[in-house]
């Protein structure tokens, strides 16, 4: 019936529900709390492994660059941290959201909700726990860019769009996984592959042409920039860098929101 309404009257159709979601705004706030509480039930270090894992890998990949492969870029340890953060959070809150129907299966038919706040809840859960960490690792860039402190709108709108973005993202795939669900292991393979293909711990720049455009078709490698330059360069991204993430942020939410109310019946059929 609602995928009927949706052919018939698309665009009232969504207003109704960004509206219905909009009112239902606490819920999805609830269910990300209680998400990110339970992932770290009974964990002596509790959320503290947010910043003790990327630290750690940080660590590892600043040793092996620097001790055996002689990279010269300066202060290197943080500029693998100001792009391996954002990362851990692109990665876990893709990989999560993904399986987010099936592993919440018991809440699905439980009170009356919008259902899309299952997968983003996913997302809103990693992403606070991000902030939190991020805040963390915010102090120690201080230490190499006192400019930092003027440029924490710009890091806002920049963490903003890029919660927008995954949410987008974690949509599309929690319904393809719902459709097979080799989906999840897919992705896990293909996290691998992406990680690779981002700007993480070298710059975009280093690469020459063709391979340079792998990374540039890469939209998360734009995300990654723009936390880098504000963090580890001291200044604002370009204003075509800025662009581009509305530009992703935007299309890939509203894609990924019109996709899932396109198969929602039958996604709620199979879970």
């Amino acid at each position: 019936m609602k995928k009927e309404g949706l052919d018939k009257s698309g665009v009232i159709f969504l207003k109704q529900r960004i509206k219905e979601a909009f009112a239902s705004r606490r819920i999805l706030w609830d269910m990300s709390v209680s998400q990110l509480k339970a992932k770290y039930a009974g964990l002596k270090l509790g959320a503290w492994w947010v910043v003790i894992i990327p630290l750690l890998m940080a660590s590892c990949i600043n040793f092996i660059f620097v001790s055996v492969f002689n990279v010269s870029i300066p202060n290197y340890l943080f500029f693998i941290l100001s792009g391996i953060f954002p990362w851990f959070f692109i990665s876990q809150a893709i990989s999560e959201s993904t399986n987010a129907f099936y592993a919440n299966k018991g809440i699905i038919r439980q009170g009356v909700f919008p259902k899309e706040f299952i997968p983003i809840s996913s997302v809103l859960s990693n992403f606070i726990h991000f902030v939190m960490g991020f805040c963390v690792v915010l102090i120690l860039f201080f230490f190499i860019n006192v400019r930092l402190v003027y440029l924490l709108p710009v890091l806002s709108v920049i963490l903003l769009l890029n919660l927008v973005f995954i949410a987008g993202l974690g949509m599309v795939f929690a319904v393809l996984n719902s459709y097979l669900r080799d989906t999840a292991y897919f992705l896990s393979v293909g996290l691998m592959f992406w990680f690779w293909i981002t700007p993480v711990f070298y710059s975009e720049t280093m690469l020459d042409f063709p391979y340079r455009w792998v990374c540039l078709f890469n939209p998360v490698t734009y995300y990654i920039s723009a936390y880098r330059q504000v963090l580890y360069a001291g200044h604002l991204p370009s204003a075509g860098n800025m662009i581009i993430l509305f530009l992703t942020a935007f299309i890939a939410f509203s894609s990924g929101y019109i996709f899932y109310l396109k198969n929602e019946s039958e996604v709620l059929k199979r879970t």
